[in-house]
């Protein structure tokens, strides 16, 4: 009985040592281990590359907006700007409503102050700009020669990621400010009744 006993104590010890010693099923214990964050990493990288990719949409939609209207030589109407609106939209092509803010300016140097002249909105989150508070956005607008117009263009649009990746990274808002100069005409009218300040 003694030998039996030193036998079983022995092949114990043996299997403890072979557990001990063994490698096997270690590659798959590591493929569990990084698998999750092997996961993780390929959507946060496709996440942050579609918010860069939103953001450049909504600024490239701006440029256009601004540009387009920088050309006018016309009357403004509130189709023209429905129009501008369903354009920007088309090129931002995104999960969350696109709000327009266009605003036509002049500056007094005299004075210093922009008088606005008209201020379309079309979507939800933006007010129209007055002359009592366009001066929220002064130090962002560039120097102005006196009674020189200007045409803003502001988009805003809430980012929502494709998936929550954690560490704070959830829905916000992309916020786009464009200036340019009248091409043809210094005096661009406004007809549509909304957009009157």
């Amino acid at each position: 009985m003694p030998a039996a006993n030193f036998s079983i104590r022995g092949a114990i010890a043996r299997a403890v040592r072979r557990f001990r010693h063994g490698e096997d099923g270690i590659m798959s214990v590591e493929a569990m281990l990084i698998l999750p964050l092997l996961y993780w990493s390929m959507l946060a990288s496709y996440t942050y590359y579609d918010a860069y990719r939103q953001s450049s949409r909504n600024i490239k939609g701006a440029y256009a907006v601004a540009d387009v209207v920088s050309r006018e030589d016309g009357n403004v109407t509130e189709a023209y700007v429905n129009t501008m609106y369903d354009l920007l939209e088309t090129l931002v092509d995104t999960r969350a409503p696109v709000t327009l803010r266009m605003t036509y300016l002049t500056f007094d140097a005299e004075n210093d102050i922009h008088n606005v002249l008209w201020s379309c909105v079309r979507g939800t989150g933006l007010p129209k700009w007055s002359n009592a508070d366009i001066d929220d956005i002064k130090p962002r607008l560039p120097a102005m020669p006196d009674n020189g117009s200007m045409i803003v263009v502001e988009t805003r649009n809430t980012y929502r990621p494709p998936f929550y990746i954690a560490f704070e990274f959830a829905e916000f808002d992309m916020n786009n400010l464009v200036f340019t100069h009248p091409r043809v005409f210094d005096n661009i009218v406004n007809t549509d009744p909304s957009c009157v300040v």
